[in-house]
Protein backbone atom coordinates (compact mmCIF):
# COMPACT_ATOMS: atom_id res chain seq x y z
CA UNK A 1 0.00 0.00 0.00
CA UNK A 2 1.51 3.55 -0.66
CA UNK A 3 1.04 5.88 1.83
CA UNK A 4 -2.13 8.57 1.77
CA UNK A 5 0.52 11.52 2.63
CA UNK A 6 2.48 12.19 0.05
CA UNK A 7 2.08 15.41 -1.26
CA UNK A 8 0.96 16.91 -4.53
CA UNK A 9 2.63 19.85 -6.08
CA UNK A 10 0.06 20.96 -8.27
CA UNK A 11 -0.21 25.32 -8.87
CA UNK A 12 1.39 27.24 -6.00
CA UNK A 13 -0.88 25.18 -3.09
CA UNK A 14 0.39 22.51 -1.86
CA UNK A 15 -2.35 19.93 -1.32
CA UNK A 16 -2.07 16.45 0.86
CA UNK A 17 -3.46 13.59 -0.90
CA UNK A 18 -6.68 12.22 1.10
CA UNK A 19 -6.48 8.73 -0.03
CA UNK A 20 -4.84 5.61 -0.14
CA UNK A 21 -4.01 3.71 -3.18
CA UNK A 22 -3.98 -0.04 -3.23
CA UNK A 23 -0.84 -1.70 -4.36
CA UNK A 24 -2.40 -2.59 -8.14
CA UNK A 25 -3.87 1.30 -8.38
CA UNK A 26 -2.59 4.41 -9.85
CA UNK A 27 -3.70 8.12 -9.81
CA UNK A 28 -3.59 10.02 -12.92
CA UNK A 29 -4.35 13.87 -13.19
CA UNK A 30 -6.89 14.68 -15.62
CA UNK A 31 -9.53 17.72 -15.89
CA UNK A 32 -13.13 17.07 -17.01
CA UNK A 33 -15.16 19.74 -18.45
CA UNK A 34 -18.88 19.98 -18.42
CA UNK A 35 -21.27 22.76 -19.68
CA UNK A 36 -20.62 24.79 -16.40
CA UNK A 37 -17.39 23.95 -14.80
CA UNK A 38 -14.08 22.55 -15.68
CA UNK A 39 -12.98 20.34 -12.88
CA UNK A 40 -9.17 18.64 -12.15
CA UNK A 41 -7.59 16.18 -10.00
CA UNK A 42 -7.00 12.37 -9.29
CA UNK A 43 -8.72 9.75 -11.19
CA UNK A 44 -7.91 6.44 -9.17
CA UNK A 45 -8.23 3.86 -11.30
CA UNK A 46 -6.14 -0.15 -11.73
CA UNK A 47 -2.51 -0.17 -12.47
CA UNK A 48 -3.17 -1.09 -16.17
CA UNK A 49 -6.38 1.07 -17.09
CA UNK A 50 -5.47 3.15 -20.33
CA UNK A 51 -7.08 6.56 -20.11
CA UNK A 52 -7.00 6.95 -24.18
CA UNK A 53 -9.70 4.46 -23.51
CA UNK A 54 -11.18 5.18 -20.02
CA UNK A 55 -14.39 6.87 -21.02
CA UNK A 56 -15.50 4.52 -24.17
CA UNK A 57 -14.65 1.83 -22.14
CA UNK A 58 -14.10 1.37 -18.43
CA UNK A 59 -16.05 4.45 -16.85
CA UNK A 60 -19.40 3.90 -14.84
CA UNK A 61 -22.37 5.98 -14.86
CA UNK A 62 -19.97 8.51 -12.40
CA UNK A 63 -16.59 9.05 -12.78
CA UNK A 64 -15.12 9.59 -9.33
CA UNK A 65 -12.28 12.51 -8.86
CA UNK A 66 -9.95 12.34 -5.95
CA UNK A 67 -8.67 15.77 -4.24
CA UNK A 68 -10.41 18.03 -7.07
CA UNK A 69 -11.16 21.71 -7.89
CA UNK A 70 -13.49 22.72 -9.89
CA UNK A 71 -14.12 26.08 -11.58
CA UNK A 72 -17.32 27.49 -12.11
CA UNK A 73 -17.63 28.68 -15.57
CA UNK A 74 -20.69 30.65 -14.99
CA UNK A 75 -19.86 34.12 -13.44
CA UNK A 76 -19.03 37.01 -15.30
CA UNK A 77 -15.58 37.59 -13.17
CA UNK A 78 -12.81 35.22 -12.37
CA UNK A 79 -13.19 33.81 -9.40
CA UNK A 80 -10.69 30.60 -6.98
CA UNK A 81 -11.51 27.23 -7.97
CA UNK A 82 -13.02 25.32 -4.95
CA UNK A 83 -11.44 22.62 -3.82
CA UNK A 84 -12.90 18.65 -2.88
CA UNK A 85 -11.15 15.81 -1.36
CA UNK A 86 -14.12 13.61 -3.43
CA UNK A 87 -16.16 14.84 -6.78
CA UNK A 88 -18.34 12.63 -8.58
CA UNK A 89 -19.28 13.21 -12.54
CA UNK A 90 -22.21 12.19 -14.03
CA UNK A 91 -20.52 10.49 -17.53
CA UNK A 92 -23.17 11.56 -19.32
CA UNK A 93 -22.30 15.53 -18.40
CA UNK A 94 -18.52 15.20 -19.33
CA UNK A 95 -17.80 16.90 -22.93
CA UNK A 96 -14.07 17.31 -22.87
CA UNK A 97 -11.78 14.57 -20.82
CA UNK A 98 -7.99 14.66 -20.80
CA UNK A 99 -5.03 13.80 -18.49
CA UNK A 100 -2.82 16.70 -17.79
CA UNK A 101 0.50 14.91 -17.80
CA UNK A 102 0.45 12.88 -21.19
CA UNK A 103 1.78 9.57 -19.67
CA UNK A 104 0.48 7.58 -23.03
CA UNK A 105 2.59 7.46 -26.15
CA UNK A 106 0.03 8.52 -29.70
CA UNK A 107 -0.88 6.02 -32.23
CA UNK A 108 1.22 5.66 -34.95
CA UNK A 109 0.27 6.68 -38.91
CA UNK A 110 -0.09 3.66 -40.53
CA UNK A 111 -1.24 2.82 -44.49
CA UNK A 112 -5.05 2.31 -42.95
CA UNK A 113 -5.25 5.33 -40.66
CA UNK A 114 -3.69 8.87 -41.09
CA UNK A 115 -3.74 11.99 -38.91
CA UNK A 116 -6.36 14.62 -40.12
CA UNK A 117 -6.61 18.70 -38.62
CA UNK A 118 -9.93 19.03 -37.20
CA UNK A 119 -11.28 21.80 -34.47
CA UNK A 120 -14.15 20.78 -32.51
CA UNK A 121 -16.43 22.97 -30.69
CA UNK A 122 -18.71 22.22 -27.47
CA UNK A 123 -20.22 25.11 -26.06
CA UNK A 124 -17.56 27.46 -25.66
CA UNK A 125 -14.96 25.28 -25.40
CA UNK A 126 -12.73 24.88 -28.67
CA UNK A 127 -10.54 21.92 -29.22
CA UNK A 128 -8.04 22.46 -31.95
CA UNK A 129 -5.78 18.60 -32.89
CA UNK A 130 -6.13 15.96 -35.08
CA UNK A 131 -8.66 12.75 -36.09
CA UNK A 132 -7.02 9.00 -36.47
CA UNK A 133 -9.35 8.16 -39.69
CA UNK A 134 -8.54 5.77 -42.83
CA UNK A 135 -7.55 7.93 -45.65
CA UNK A 136 -10.43 6.69 -48.33
CA UNK A 137 -12.83 7.60 -45.39
CA UNK A 138 -14.19 11.03 -45.33
CA UNK A 139 -14.93 12.73 -42.31
CA UNK A 140 -19.18 13.05 -42.45
CA UNK A 141 -18.72 8.96 -42.79
CA UNK A 142 -16.36 8.36 -40.42
CA UNK A 143 -18.66 10.04 -37.89
CA UNK A 144 -21.88 8.15 -39.22
CA UNK A 145 -20.13 4.76 -39.01
CA UNK A 146 -18.56 5.51 -34.94
CA UNK A 147 -20.49 4.23 -32.58
CA UNK A 148 -17.92 5.48 -29.58
CA UNK A 149 -19.48 8.31 -27.35
CA UNK A 150 -16.03 9.97 -27.62
CA UNK A 151 -14.06 10.98 -30.03
CA UNK A 152 -10.07 11.18 -29.02
CA UNK A 153 -8.60 14.16 -30.75
CA UNK A 154 -4.78 14.17 -30.69
CA UNK A 155 -2.58 16.49 -30.49
CA UNK A 156 -5.02 18.82 -28.88
CA UNK A 157 -5.34 22.14 -27.40
CA UNK A 158 -8.04 23.60 -25.69
CA UNK A 159 -9.55 27.02 -24.85
CA UNK A 160 -12.44 28.25 -23.95
CA UNK A 161 -13.38 31.53 -26.20
CA UNK A 162 -15.65 33.33 -23.67
CA UNK A 163 -12.91 33.34 -20.57
CA UNK A 164 -9.54 34.07 -22.51
CA UNK A 165 -8.19 34.11 -18.96
CA UNK A 166 -8.25 30.65 -18.75
CA UNK A 167 -5.31 30.02 -21.39
CA UNK A 168 -4.93 27.27 -23.09
CA UNK A 169 -5.06 23.55 -22.10
CA UNK A 170 -2.63 21.23 -24.36
CA UNK A 171 -2.94 17.20 -24.03
CA UNK A 172 -1.27 14.32 -26.52
CA UNK A 173 -4.98 13.73 -26.76
CA UNK A 174 -8.54 15.02 -25.51
CA UNK A 175 -11.89 13.22 -25.67
CA UNK A 176 -14.70 14.89 -26.95
CA UNK A 177 -18.42 14.17 -25.99
CA UNK A 178 -19.76 13.38 -29.71
CA UNK A 179 -22.96 13.59 -29.67
CA UNK A 180 -22.45 17.56 -28.57
CA UNK A 181 -20.08 18.58 -30.61
CA UNK A 182 -19.31 20.56 -33.98
CA UNK A 183 -16.17 18.84 -36.10
CA UNK A 184 -14.61 21.19 -38.60
CA UNK A 185 -12.05 20.00 -41.12
CA UNK A 186 -8.93 22.34 -41.24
Amino acid sequence: MKKGRETVNETPQVIEQSYTLASDEKATQVMIGTADTLMWGDLVTKEAARMSAYLNTLAEDYVPLRDAKILFLAPKEQMAPIERSSVHIRQEEILIFFMMHDEEPLPEEMQTRRYEPVEAIIGSLQIEGAILKAPISNLQNMLLVSKATYLPIYNATVRHVAKPWLGTFSSNFVQVRCERMILTAQ
